[in-house]
């Protein structure tokens, strides 16, 4: 079975059911956000796509060592990336497998992804890190975890087994924000995201509901202008209502261990 590795970087919002994502034509990753470094991204038009629908699961120990370590396990079926997802923290700079794509998410910024916000690993210059994904096919339901992502946590979980913890239903609209050529700069996700976790015996399962967004770099979009570029989208998300999340990711607070 063949994984693949990229670098995620994105930042997340919390938002109210009535709120509505903004206009994001024309943003624009000014000079002077980038600190003079870098090409100028700007937003030259946006594809907004159909709502999907996607529903993951998260598998952890009984005792949750891999969401203790900021590791994420799941498998996740519907949208274009559907299969089985390692994420794991960033690594040291100049440290990335050769072919990672890699993307950028300034340090200390508001709304960003605090999954990864706990490791101080950046990419060269000291301006962006992000968290490691792996990608292993999706197979059928029943084959289990495979054998390549257990492999990566081995350390992590010291021999325990691992099993479904939770179930994340997320109705997903994602708008792509494009270039003039036409190529992706970012893309945001309007996620309304239901949790249902698993039952203990003689326990009804424990269903949280929220709703987000995520603000995401494409691949390729990186460094200051990367940052610039997030920095710009997130003027007007704010102005929108939304407010820089609290949770360092969907499993935490699903799980109930990050503010509802």
């Amino acid at each position: 079975m063949s994984t693949r590795e990229q670098t995620e970087i994105e930042r997340k919002y919390d938002v109210g059911a009535e709120a509505v994502v903004p206009d994001l034509d024309g943003v624009t990753s000014r000079a002077d956000l980038a600190g003079g470094a870098g090409p100028v991204l700007e937003v030259a038009r946006v594809e907004r796509d159909a709502p999907a629908h996607l529903r993951a699961v998260y598998h952890d120990t009984e005792d949750h060592l891999l969401l203790a370590a900021h590791i994420t396990l799941r498998r996740r079926t519907g949208g274009h990336d559907e299969g089985w997802h390692l994420k794991l923290p960033p690594v040291a700079a100049g440290s990335a497998s050769s072919g990672q794509k890699t993307s950028s998410e300034r340090t200390g910024a508001t709304g960003t992804d605090h999954s990864a916000a706990d490791s101080s690993a950046g990419e060269p210059g000291g301006s962006t890190r992000g968290r490691r994904e792996v990608h292993a096919p999706l197979g059928s339901e029943g084959e289990g975890v495979p054998a390549e992502l257990l492999a990566r946590v081995a350390e992590q979980i010291g021999g325990r087994s691992v099993a479904p913890v939770i179930v994340l239903e997320t109705t997903r609209t994602a708008t792509t924000l494009l270039d003039v050529a036409g190529a992706a700069l970012a893309e945001l996700a309007d996620d309304v995201v239901t949790a249902t976790v698993s039952s203990r015996e003689g326990t009804e399962p424990v269903v949280r509901r929220w709703r987000e967004w995520e603000a995401e770099l494409a691949p390729g979009v990186d460094g200051p202008s990367g940052d610039a570029l997030l920095d710009a989208i997130e003027e007007r998300l704010l102005a929108a209502g939304a407010v820089p999340s609290a949770s360092r990711s969907k499993l935490a607070r699903g799980l109930g261990a990050e503010p509802a």
